[in-house]
């Protein structure tokens, strides 16, 4: 619903369909639709109706998210287990950009819904929701201050780690070193982004207080599609250059992989593909009865 945090929709999306194995991916699929109701019915005290409401549009998601994507994310994968140890940074940041797209036509297709929905809501339903992104704001204002024990650098190789472990790949101990080398003049933006996140938030519960007036529909949708685009010219530049840099990390340990993590990671992505196979096959099959 609410887009500040929907962006953690595709990553719920991806991890439920990426399990251990097919079957087991298949069947966390298919609670995502209960999975979802769940974490949107924490954002206010909601009515029956809206709760109703809110389960036909993480159904119809759903539904939508096999139809439309999981054709296109599976194409991704493939691509994904043809990298080699000849791959080139345009190869992997062509990766990255289509899994961008994918992210963001997910994040987006809530929009429309959420800007329907919001006009149901009252004024204590609103500042319940306000409420509940402040407490997440604080939430993440303790976590930060453990992640601040290690530093930027430190955090992000060992995220780097994990992620390459997800796919299949044990990284060695040279490859460790040649990781921190390459992400070495990365920009810890968190902070900024965080204010950013909350400076848009808060416009938007601005936003919903009016959902009363003729302009509301409009307003609210002009301020959800600038999510992706936040920050001045100078924190832009700054992301854009973390990318770079992070392309790059990736390409090099790509490069430095021996034939035994190729054929690690081409059994993981494997199972993922098969999990998103058996998924359209159930789809298609509840279609066609």
């Amino acid at each position: 619903m609410l887009k500040i945090n929907v962006k953690i929709i595709p990553a719920i999306s991806l991890i439920l369909l990426m399990s251990a194995c097919s079957i087991a991916g298949s069947w966390a699929f298919g609670k995502l639709d209960n999975y979802l109701n769940d974490y949107f019915f924490t954002f206010a005290n909601f009515s029956d109706t809206q709760k109703e409401e809110i389960e036909t549009v993480t159904e119809n998601f759903k539904y939508w998210l096999v139809k439309e994507k999981l054709t296109e994310i599976k194409l991704l994968l493939s691509k994904v287990n043809s990298l080699n140890s000849s791959s080139t940074g345009v190869e992997i940041n062509s990766i990255y950009e289509e899994g961008s797209i994918i992210l963001k036509s997910i994040s987006s297709y809530f929009d429309s819904e959420f800007i329907k929905f919001s006009l149901t809501l009252n004024e204590k339903q609103i500042s319940e929701i306000e409420n509940h992104f402040l407490e997440l704001q604080e939430k993440r204002k303790e976590e930060e201050k453990d992640r601040k024990k290690e530093t930027y650098e430190e955090r992000l190789q060992k995220n780097y780690i994990s992620g390459f472990k997800r796919i299949g790949i044990k990284l060695s101990s040279e490859q460790e070193t040649i990781l921190a080398a390459s992400i070495k003049g990365i920009t810890d933006n968190g902070d900024e982004w965080g204010q950013l996140q909350a400076k848009w938030t808060q416009e938007m519960i601005s936003i919903l207080r009016t959902n009363k007036k003729g302009s509301f529909k409009e307003e609210l949708n002009s301020h959800l599609v600038t999510l992706f685009d936040l920050g001045p010219p100078d924190f832009r530049k700054k992301a854009e250059r973390n990318q770079i840099i992070s392309i790059k990390a990736v390409t090099n340990i790509v490069n430095s992989m021996d034939d035994n993590q190729f054929k690690k990671m081409r059994k993981r992505i494997s199972v993922y593909m098969r999990s998103v196979d058996k998924i359209l096959k159930n789809q298609n099959q509840e279609d066609a009865a």
